[in-house]
């Protein structure tokens, strides 16, 4: 006989589970993008209103390097909005800003004045093997950890 006043949960576990937690690393991503993001958005304002207030000695390339801040800025926003509500998307997102923050890594020149070999030498360590290793441990424990997957699952 089929009571239609009974919980359609299976279990009273499924009904009284407590929300799931923010890992760590998810934290500090929103944390890193939020911070990168608002500087972007600000850097972008302030250009704007720079090709504002001088429309006749802009260059075209002006107008599109401020468009393309502006779609990083728009990015950096949606991913910061995946992440904090728990979407598959966000997740990959917040991936690909990890990938693209390491690879900048390497990218960016080193200008730092060392004073002797041993210091460039722990610079160089520190720069192409220990800091890339940290990014991959990020991103793993923000993407691939058992918490993570808890965390993103729908």
């Amino acid at each position: 006989m089929h009571n239609p006043y009974q919980s359609t949960a299976t279990s009273a576990t499924e009904v009284i589970q407590p929300p799931i937690k923010r890992p760590l690393s998810v934290w500090l991503l929103l944390l890193v993008l939020g911070v990168m993001t608002i500087a972007l958005a600000i850097g972008t304002a302030r250009s704007i209103w720079l090709m504002a207030a001088y429309p006749s000695v802009m260059l075209s390339r002006f107008g599109a390097n401020t468009a393309l801040f502006l779609a990083l800025v728009l990015f950096g926003a949606g991913a910061l909005v995946g992440i904090a509500r728990r979407r598959q998307w966000g997740r990959w997102l917040g991936l690909l800003v990890m990938v693209a923050l390491t690879a900048a890594m390497f990218l960016m020149p080193d200008t730092t004045h060392y004073a002797n070999a041993a210091q460039q030498s722990g610079g160089f360590f520190g720069r192409t093997i220990l800091m890339p290793s940290l990014m991959l441990l990020w991103a793993y424990r923000f993407g691939f950890s058992r918490k993570a997957k808890r965390y993103f699952a729908d």
